[in-house]
């Protein structure tokens, strides 16, 4: 349960952080979306964000590492950074694109 109220924190802290005004909005306070299409994209997020949080605030309780309500806490508020960290280490490379054999006459075969 300590885990969903810091995954819970750190989300709010977040949406909060993205409603600042901005010159954009002419100092007016906005939510994170641009139009309603977008709404349920970043809602979802928060709800994956949580859950997330929440699961690994759970494993590290079950593993022992959390043996108290501010260790559950705490890993459910450090969870989002980790997850964010985790996929920063993706690196995403192009794929090279596929080169087609010339025939020794110069032409290219099409057939390969």
């Amino acid at each position: 349960m300590w885990g969903l109220v810091g995954s819970a924190v750190a989300e709010a802290l977040n949406l909060s952080a993205m409603m600042r005004p901005t010159t954009d909005s002419g100092g007016r306070w906005q939510w994170p979306w641009r139009d309603r299409r977008d709404r349920p994209i970043v809602v979802i997020a928060v709800l994956l964000r949580t859950v997330a949080g929440t699961g690994l605030a759970a494993a590290a309780g079950a593993g022992g590492l959390a043996t108290t309500a501010f260790a559950s806490f705490t890993f459910g508020v450090a969870a989002p950074l980790v997850i964010a960290k985790m996929f920063d280490q993706i690196r995403v490379t192009d794929q090279p694109s596929e080169q087609v054999p010339e025939r020794s006459d110069g032409e290219h075969d099409d057939a390969a």
